[in-house]
């Protein structure tokens, strides 16, 4: 049972590297959007979100967060997770919609550069969420982006 339990470890830490490099870059471009769109001022203005977690910011952005723990049942049913799983895609959807409402926040980003850095957070988690997945399920989950694409 040893070596599952080093490659339980192993998983948690790569999983933890690229959250740390997505939110890197996140950061860094928002920093650098709000460097080159707004003063420092500007950026420093927030609409501030309410802990509940509803969306106060739409007068900023078209942006909606999603329900994460609707998005973790609805994955968790679909894809048929174990509780490992489950406890690594909830990890990543809620880093997710943390990283989405920093973007929410900065005033000074266009709406346009917003819904690029917003669509690569996604596209991020996907490709994290994926990782955490067995073959039969990374196809059900591909299936259920490609549906996802088609519809939004």
């Amino acid at each position: 049972m040893q070596p599952a339990a080093a490659a339980d470890k192993m998983q948690a830490y790569e999983l933890e590297k690229l959250k740390m490099k997505r939110f890197c870059a996140v950061l860094l471009s928002a920093t650098v959007a709000a460097a080159v769109v707004g003063s420092p001022v500007a950026a420093a203005r927030r609409s501030p979100v309410s802990a509940s977690g509803s969306e106060t910011t739409s007068d900023v952005s078209g942006l909606r967060l999603p329900d994460t723990h609707k998005e973790l049942r609805h994955l968790s049913k679909y894809l048929k997770l174990n509780g490992d799983q489950r406890a690594g895609v909830s990890i990543i959807l809620q880093e997710r919609t943390r990283e989405i409402r920093l973007l929410l926040e900065i005033e000074s980003l266009s709406q346009e550069y917003r819904d690029t850095l917003a669509t690569k957070v996604m596209e991020d988690s996907d490709a994290q969420i994926e990782t955490l997945l067995r073959s039969k399920q990374k196809r059900k989950f591909h299936k259920e982006l490609a549906i996802d694409h088609e519809t939004h």
